[in-house]
């Protein structure tokens, strides 16, 4: 084996790519363009009898929330307000989008929707939602034949 270091190969695409991306960044008339999420970001898994659903909400406080349920709708409702003082032209950079946004997620199961509960802690909303009797997995028993 040889003492010389492994270069990797050139790679016009990826040079293209960063080229591409700075230039889309330089161009400020273009930022409108831009994917700007207005909703949170949120996981839903399955945790056996219920769902757990989280979602992102940094800089908000519960009561910017409101949670419906609808059968196997869920709702997320609220509004991030703008910072009191701060103009809409002092902005020279702004990537955390102000105002009122909604969210609806449609749960894989039936739910018990009685039973929802919410907490929220440190800029994270947890919804726990559990899921109907008849959407739960149950145990069989099997047994031998005579």
């Amino acid at each position: 084996m040889s003492g010389i270091p492994w270069q990797p190969r050139w790679d016009p695409f990826r040079d293209l790519q960063r080229e591409v991306g700075r230039l889309f960044e330089s161009l400020e008339p273009l930022q409108p363009w831009r994917l700007i999420r207005q909703f949170p970001a949120l996981n839903l898994y399955d945790a056996g009898d219920r769902y757990v659903l989280t979602a992102q909400l940094p800089g908000m406080a519960p009561e910017d929330v409101d949670l419906s349920i609808t059968g196997e709708t869920l709702t997320l409702r609220g509004e991030r307000k703008r910072p009191e003082g701060v103009p809409d032209e002092s902005y020279r950079r702004q990537e955390r989008p102000f105002g009122r946004w909604t969210r609806t997620v449609t749960l894989p199961d039936r739910v018990e929707t009685g039973q929802v509960s919410a907490g929220f802690s440190q800029g994270v909303l947890t919804i726990n939602i559990p899921k109907a009797e008849s959407a739960r997995p149950r145990q069989i028993t099997v047994t031998a034949s005579p």
